[in-house]
This record gives structure tokens, sequence and C-alpha cells, in this order.
């Protein structure tokens, strides 16, 4: 795997004590630039430069961003605790080349390898945002990099926010359907909408929960177990 330095001077400001705990993936949203644009772009936000710890062009070719010990910009409350990783391309109307495909899979397991790092997601399933596109491919990465369909606590309480995809609510409303729960007519799409909520209220009252519709600790450990 080869990483290039792209030697790009940030403003003051830059701040360290990253602590990477998961990786976040993102897209460009323009069909080409270098990582030096998107400096500039960043730039021009007023921050103090590339938002992206790394970021991976078409040819699979790897370029550094930030160091990986500086604080991000890439992701609001998780840009202290993350890695982001951007990919050169308009992922809501294209499709992903295998060579670009096999560097981001190669520096994601770099990455998780070296931080013991297990948890990937989407731009999207942590903002509101369509960053990194639906044509992205997202679960194939996932799937690749050992972490999707892990049965863990994500960390974090799953409540109703109809807009946002979120591969643990998949993984909650493929449980909850598993156990004979109706969770709506989309079925295990990632949101979590009306209909799984009802469900995990359900399925709380059921099992002698706090009948609240949010998956924390205690109704994850019933569904999972």
């Amino acid at each position: 795997m080869n990483i290039i330095n792209s030697n790009l001077v940030f403003k003051k400001g830059l701040s360290n004590g990253n602590n990477p705990k998961m990786i976040i993936l993102h897209h460009v949203d323009a069909e080409n630039c270098s990582i030096e644009d998107i400096h500039a772009w960043h730039l021009a936000r007023g921050w103090s430069g590339c938002g992206y710890h790394y970021f991976v062009r078409r040819d699979g070719s790897i370029y550094i961003g930030r160091d990986e010990g500086a604080i991000g910009a890439h992701c609001l409350d998780y840009n202290a605790i993350s890695i982001g990783i951007c990919a050169e391309g308009n992922f809501s109307i294209e499709t992903m080349g295998e060579a670009q495909y096999s560097s981001l899979v190669d520096l994601i397991r770099s990455l998780c390898c070296k931080y013991g790092i297990n948890k990937i997601y989407g731009h999207r399933e942590l903002n509101p945002t369509d960053c990194p596109g639906n044509k992205y491919p997202l679960n194939r990465i996932k799937d690749a990099a050992g972490t999707l369909g892990k049965t863990s606590y994500p960390g974090y309480l799953l409540t109703m926010k109809p807009g946002v995809c979120d591969e643990y609510v998949r993984l909650v409303q493929e449980k909850l359907m598993e156990k004979g729960y109706n969770v709506g007519g989309c079925g295990a799409d990632g949101y979590f909408g009306s209909g799984t909520l009802e469900a995990v209220k359900r399925f709380q009252r059921d099992c002698r929960l706090e009948v609240d519709g949010v998956v924390g600790v205690k109704s994850w450990g019933e569904l999972m177990g």
C-alpha cells in the first residue's frame, strides 16, 4: 500500500488529541479533484485546511490529509474520535471502480489493526447528509474489513431518526423481524422510523424493559441474546 505525503501546509489552530475509535467514510461529491483542491476548499471555509485524514483517488492512490493525531473536520460530534477517509467521486450518481475500492479496503484494514477499531460508518449514518452517496459500496467495504454484522453494542443510543440510515438500526430491524415483530412495510432498511419505533416498544414491553422506544444497552442485549 503506497501512501503519498501531500505536504499540505495547515493554518494555525489545527488541534491534536484525536483518539480514533471509528472510521468515517466520505465522498468528495465531485467527479474529479485532488487533495490540494480539497485543502484549498476547506481553507476557504476558514478551517485549518483539509478536514480529512486520507483521500483516495479513482486510480487507487492514497494521499495524507491531516495527521492521524490531529482532530478532523469532517463529521460533526465525532471529529475527535475518528479517522476521516474521503473518496474521489460523486457516489450519488456513479459507482466505484475496483482500484479505488481495493485501496480503501487496504487502508481501512490497516487503520483498524493499528487502533483496534471495529466501527466503520458512512457520514450519513452519523449526520443528516447524503454523503457518501447511495451508490457508495458501504456494506461491501464493511464486510471486507470484517465489521459488518458485529453484534456488540454500537456505543450510542439508537433513536427515531427517519432520515438517517444506520447499519446498526438495520441489524436491530432484522433481529426484531426474526422474533416476529413487524417493523413496517420497508422492512430492514436501516431507517429508524415510526414502524421500527412501535416494534421496539412492543419488544420492550414483552421483555419487561423500560418502554421508551430507544435501543440502549439493555434493549440491545435482549435483542442480540
